[in-house]
């Protein structure tokens, strides 16, 4: 489910090269009350704490908390029901990072144009099947679009200033990238890949073994067309495959390793002689003929293959540092008062 704007993001995400999240936590509310009494029950949302004298309040706390541990996947019962202790600091970190950067662009006069929102909202629609499946989609999570709309333009803003503290950050030379090479020699093996490509017919939802019956058939008749040489196996793939990111391409899966594949599969494009067509196979996706077209041995990727990753890592490195830097000098600049320590807040809310 796409998860629009529960009302946090955490700042790492945004510490992340290339990051740009879809929501933001929200605007912190006015104050509402005084720092509370050690064991108070939370009868309002009262300030955690204050940056720059902008209060973060409980319900920002459990929010970041919430989000935290959804990141964190499945957590064993007792982290899971000890949550609120175990990722205090983190959503305290977190929240703070976030109102600093928030501070700096308005400091900055960092513009949002209606555009640049306009076309997030839009690329956010298209992941729906129609308009009528967003509005759904954000009613069911409680915002309408403009909802939507205000927590991108916050993103947006979040993310040029951002932009703006690693813009300058050095470049990636040449013998950058053969240090690193030469280095971690462990990070180039190659394991046994292959060449593959495939064409799949699709098992509609709820099909009946009849249906399913012939579409194994009509996946037959493909492959005899392929074997007998009346049609090539890349003009079937355009024709015929439902896997709409190869067909275009012949079929074209590019290189896969055996670790990543279901048995059948890898035994298929590993045993048998590039060229020949595997039988039909099914997956949970539907029925399959795979071809190898070339397998390649394990071995070790030359430094003029590994170039581009690496280079790619060194910049997102590079640009980290920034980030954390800039983020460390708006802390060291800020003045932050807390008025609960994790215990304290874990009593209030267990």
């Amino acid at each position: 489910m796409i998860r629009f704007a529960a009302v946090v993001t955490i700042l790492l995400s945004l510490l992340t090269p290339g990051a740009m999240p879809a929501a933001v936590a929200q605007e912190p509310a006015p104050d509402p009350a005084q720092a509370p009494a050690s064991g108070a029950m939370p009868e309002t949302d009262l300030v955690v704490a204050r940056v720059s004298g902008v209060p973060i309040t409980e319900k920002q706390v459990l929010d970041v908390i919430a989000e935290i541990a959804r990141q964190q996947g499945d957590l064993p019962l007792d982290r899971l029901q000890q949550r609120n202790a175990l990722f205090f600091n983190d959503a305290i970190d977190n929240l703070v990072t976030l109102t600093l950067l928030r501070e700096h662009a308005k400091e900055q006069a960092v513009v949002v144009t209606d555009a640049e929102v306009a076309a997030q909202v839009k690329q956010m629609a298209g992941r729906f099947a129609s308009q009528e499946e967003f509005q759904k989609a954000l009613a069911a999570q409680g915002m309408t679009e403009a909802d939507l709309g205000r927590n991108i333009r916050g993103t947006i803003s979040l993310q040029k200033v951002i932009d703006g503290a690693t813009k300058d950050a050095p470049p990636v030379t040449d013998a950058d990238v053969e240090r690193f090479y030469a280095a971690n020699p462990d990070k180039f093996a190659l394991p046994e890949r292959v060449h593959a490509a495939h064409i799949l017919l699709q098992i509609p939802q709820g099909a009946t073994p009849a249906q399913k019956a012939e579409l194994q058939k009509e996946l037959e008749r493909i492959r005899f067309d392929i074997e007998a040489e009346a049609v090539t196996f890349a003009d079937a793939a355009a024709k015929h495959s439902q896997d709409k990111a190869t067909a275009a391409k012949g079929g074209d899966m590019g290189l896969l390793s055996r670790p990543n594949l279901p048995k059948p599969f890898a035994d298929a494009l590993f045993n048998a002689k590039p060229g020949t067509l595997s039988p039909v196979l099914e997956s949970q996706a539907g029925y399959h003929i795979v071809k190898a077209l070339e397998v390649k041995p394990a071995g070790t990727a030359t430094l003029e293959e590994s170039k581009p990753a690496i280079r790619q890592l060194l910049e997102q490195e590079a640009k980290q540092t920034a980030r954390r830097r800039f983020v460390a000098a708006l802390k060291d600049k800020a003045k932050v008062e807390a008025f609960m320590d994790a215990e304290e807040f874990a009593k209030r809310h267990p």
